[in-house]
């Protein structure tokens, strides 16, 4: 019997591997030139279901709280001072393209085509993306702007829709984590509701690819549409304490400005 159910395991292990696909799911953490201290690039990796030689990633830069040591999850990233999406496709064996997305005018998902060349990505080994290289450029420019090398996995996990109550922050030290303020409230129907000094209205969410978000204005916007029209939602529990304990964020990436991106802390 021990023999028979050893086989039977054996047997679904290779079976699974055989129709596992290329892209290597899961959360990748790297390191670049352009990062300082305990800081690490966050790459987040998921299949498109419909296609299975393709997907979509997230690429996040955490900084993390200095001086705190022991296992990654333990590492806690205190802010996204970055953040970008892509389209995944692969090339060939180990390599795949790259390509930024952006909100297209009829509110869905596109290729930006406004870079001179798609990143790409580099296995070491099919599976996974320890030893792989992401190469990466900026809009407009034919120069690499980053390359990231990636040891292991970070914690993090791309979640679906999280309806609830959010708070956008704006301190990049993380010291909005603890405190209870609401700014911004997520419906089940998928309609967000802000009221912020600086957006204040109702726009419906629609999910544009598996676990990736645009929106719409709901009726008139007091202020801020241009601060959401344009912007690619995604949520992620950058900090993963399942199943002690999860609080996601909602991130808002401006396809425009890595730079410029919209941090919301989930409140319980």
């Amino acid at each position: 019997m021990k023999n028979l159910l050893r086989s039977l395991i054996i047997a679904a292990s290779l079976a699974s591997a055989a129709h596992a696909g290329p892209i290597p799911e899961g959360s990748w953490g790297g390191l670049s030139a352009l990062l300082k201290g305990p800081d690490v690039m966050a790459f987040l990796l998921k299949a498109d279901k419909t296609n299975p030689t393709a997907g979509y990633a997230i690429l996040a830069e955490y900084t993390r709280l200095p001086y705190i040591p022991g296992p990654e999850r333990l590492e806690i990233a205190r802010w996204v001072p970055r953040l970008y999406i892509y389209r995944v496709e692969q090339l060939d064996k180990l390599r795949f393209a790259v390509k930024p997305l952006k909100v297209s005018a009829a509110g869905g998902l596109e290729v930006d085509g406004g870079y001179a060349a798609a990143g790409e990505l580099t296995l070491a080994k099919k599976g996974t993306l320890v030893g792989a290289t992401l190469t990466r450029y900026e809009k407009g420019e034919s120069a690499v702007a980053e390359v990231v090398t990636f040891d292991g996995k970070v914690s993090s996990t791309w979640e679906g829709f999280v309806p609830g109550a959010y708070f956008g922050s704006k301190d990049s030290t993380g010291g909005d984590y603890t405190h209870k303020n609401i700014n911004t409230r997520l419906g089940d129907d998928k309609v967000a509701d802000f009221f912020q000094k600086d957006i204040t209205g109702k726009f419906d969410m629609t999910e544009a690819a598996p676990g990736i978000f645009t929106f719409k204005a709901k009726g008139a916007i007091a202020k801020g549409a241009d601060k959401v029209l344009s912007r690619i939602a995604v949520f992620v529990d950058i900090v993963n304490w399942k199943p002690i304990m999860t609080t996601d964020e909602l991130l808002l990436i401006n396809p425009d400005d890595a730079k410029d991106v919209g941090f919301y802390y989930e409140r319980h």
